[in-house]
């Protein structure tokens, strides 16, 4: 079935969206407001289309506007693309920049997407086009709020549309009785000042479709893998990481601490030993790591006396790679930064009160002075140098090849300075223009380094900052039901090359739904809670030493199994699930059930199933392998006990699955086209 963009024949000019020959959706592709108010481009409006790309450009009211949609390799999924250049004697005020617009056809369509918050990401919602219905966020990251997917399903035959605004900002995606649908940068306080023969870049749209939900989520992770994300040999490698943070946070980390797990994870398949926060600011043991972030450059020689060069040595001479936490944008409250560096300060001195929509998770804020944003503008050179020299000193110094990337702040609309190289209505677009080039020029600096992005866990999630950063951490709390949940939520935008979680973690702190009695957790327990995490980039964030035997033991055995049959499959797989998703509070399937595919119709053609009960009184839950061939025969081996079977595509059951892998309460089996023996 072909999906493809047109011209229409219509006299309007209208760019349609055909399934064969017909329509599915017919729009003017992009929408743009000067000053509030909405440019008219019918009567300017040039359009044209070729297999593999959509052109449009008008020139009115001042203004030339330049569109184009790219498809992504051969896939029905495209870039829509929108800029806008000032051609007339004075300045312009742009309010709308919509990359995006489609007219959906054909009846009425299921709206599903997702909400999102500190522990609560993924969270499904659904309305129709029935109604008007607004989904984005105002927060200043992508996915505090909501996510940014929305998916379209045509309610008479199971069409898809998938829309995506690739920012990782504030966005929106406007959806209006009827089917007409509007995406983009957040239209929320956006006023970007344009002086003449000035042109603005608008956030892309990702646009994808297809006969159905699974086969579109399939082409977006496919897409999205192949010819967006950031790729080279050695971040395709996945490397297992093993990060300081939930048992140790930054309250009992220090070097002594670091060199004593990373002695115990050599002898795994562990590649990269990552610190996380607690090693800069006051050479203290009492400080607190939010307050003095952007001090990057003071080493806390309280807890690592030796600096990090010394550390980074020892574990390489250990045979496995140093890894950085570093919170590049974030300014503590009571950093030096903050004081010495008053012009890299991102601010807002407005007065206008937060969005409702969200609650601010902003760290280390000074209610003495409520126009510190708390970060460093990356709009301003101030800003950006900082931070970028902070980043290429601290990898240096550590020989890093993991950098693991976070953002705990909401910067709301932004910075609202005008001696930063941005105006007051356009900061958080600067802001963000500025890290994308950040961390292009980090990865042509490093390019061994893998770059991991997190955000208080999951809440800066997007296809924008995909095209920088080679991973992305997916939520702070990973116990097994919500770390399910998330899968199944972030898996309707990202391949699992580029999904990071960890399987339940040791947590020093209190948080309730994480709490675990280790001295007591049985090995089937423990079998599950790692294989949940197998479908994807993974790390371990244990105490090794206090860690029982039998579970550092099975810790071993579970990534050795990653590296032997999951890790080489990881840069060529789509993940589906083949089960609706678990919830949280004991709520959803409880009998989860994944596939990983990778190089379908090729010799090196493989799928792994995966099954997980998260009760012992879980109801098995009924589904089928997809992507089989009915006639052609399999070899499925269970990866534990070996046990072996060989079936025809057809045949394949969820209670014959179970059974060879001896129907326990969690299991992975691979399946491969048998081989014809000549």
């Amino acid at each position: 079935m072909t999906f493809r963009l047109q011209t229409s024949a219509a006299t309007s000019p209208l760019l349609e969206l055909l399934v064969e020959r017909d329509p599915i959706s017919s729009a003017i592709p992009f929408e743009v407001s000067i000053s509030g108010k909405v440019v008219d481009v019918k009567s300017a409006l040039r359009l044209s289309s070729s297999p593999t790309e959509a052109t449009a450009t008008a020139e009115t009211e001042g203004v030339q506007l330049d569109w184009r949609a790219d498809q992504l390799s051969s896939y029905p999924v495209w870039e829509f693309r929108l800029s806008a250049t000032n051609i007339s004697s004075g300045q312009i005020l742009l309010s709308r920049l919509d990359s995006a617009a489609l007219g959906l056809q054909g009846g009425v369509w299921r709206v599903e997407s997702f909400a999102s918050a500190w522990g609560d990401e993924f969270r499904p919602k659904a309305v129709t086009t029935q109604h008007d219905s607004f989904f984005g966020v105002r927060s200043g990251r992508s996915s505090h709020g909501e996510s940014p997917i929305i998916y379209f399903i045509r309610e008479s035959d199971g069409y898809t549309v998938i829309v995506s605004p690739a920012w990782s900002g504030n966005w929106h995606v406007d959806v209006f009785s009827g089917g007409a649908v509007k995406a983009g940068i957040s239209t929320w306080n956006l006023n970007l000042s344009l002086e003449p023969n000035e042109t603005v870049h608008a956030p892309s749209v990702i646009v994808a479709a297809a006969e159905s939900k699974e086969v579109a989520q399939r082409n977006l992770q496919s897409a999205i893998r192949e010819n967006w994300l950031p790729r080279t040999k050695s971040t395709d490698s996945i490397p297992v990481e093993w990060n300081h943070w939930w048992p140790y946070e930054d309250v009992e980390v220090n070097a002594d601490v670091i060199i004593e797990n990373s002695q115990i994870a050599k002898n795994m398949a562990i590649d990269a030993i990552v610190v996380d926060a607690g090693w800069f600011g006051e050479s203290k043991l009492d400080t607190h790591w939010t307050d003095l972030r952007g001090d990057w450059s003071s080493i806390n020689l309280a807890r690592f006396p030796d600096g990090l060069a010394k550390l980074g040595e020892s574990i390489l001479e250990m045979g496995m790679s140093p890894g950085i936490w570093i919170e590049l944008e974030a300014v503590g409250a009571k950093s030096e930064l903050r004081r010495t560096m008053p012009e890299a300060m991102a601010r807002d001195d407005s007065g206008l009160r937060p969005d409702p929509s969200y609650r601010v998770g902003t760290v280390s804020l000074d209610p003495t002075d409520p126009g510190f944003l708390g970060y460093a503008c990356l709009g301003s050179p101030a800003g950006w140098m900082h931070s970028y020299n902070s980043v290429k000193d601290v990898v240096s110094e550590m020989k890093a090849r993991w950098l693991k990337m976070d953002f705990n702040i909401d910067p709301g609309f932004g910075c609202t300075r005008t001696d930063h190289g941005h105006g007051a209505g356009d900061g958080l677009l600067r802001h963000y223009e500025g890290l994308y080039k950040l961390l292009d020029q980090i990865r042509l600096d490093f390019p061994d380094l893998l770059i991991e992005a997190c955000s208080s866990g999951g809440l800066r999630v997007d296809l924008g900052l995909a095209k920088h950063v080679h991973c992305f951490f997916m939520s702070d709390p990973d116990y097994t039901e919500h770390h399910l949940q998330v899968l199944w939520g972030a898996s309707h935008m990202l391949p699992p090359l580029a999904i990071l979680h960890w399987p339940w973690s040791w947590w020093r702190n209190d948080y309730g739904p994480s709490q675990l009695d280790w001295m007591n957790v049985d090995i089937e327990t423990f079998d599950l809670m790692m294989r949940a995490a197998m479908f994807h980039r993974i790390g371990v964030s244990y105490p090794l030493p206090k860690l029982p035997a039998k579970l550092r033991d099975r810790l071993s055995y579970h990534l050795q199994i990653f590296k032997d049959h999951i890790a080489s499959v990881l840069p060529t797989a789509n993940l589906i699930s083949l089960t609706d998703s678990p919830f949280r509070g004991n709520r959803g399937e409880r009998n989860s059930a994944w596939q990983l595919s990778a190089n379908l119709n090729s010799a090196n053609e493989v799928h792994l199933v995966m099954s997980l009960k998260l009760e012992n009184s879980a109801h098995s839950a009924k589904f089928r392998p997809t992507q089989l061939d009915d006639n052609q025969r399999y070899v499925v081996v269970d990866l534990e006990t070996h046990n072996s079977s060989t079936m025809l595509g057809k045949e394949f059951t969820a209670e014959l699955l179970a059974e060879i892998a001896g129907n326990k309460n969690s299991w992975i089996v691979e399946i491969r086209p048998e081989k014809v023996r000549l």
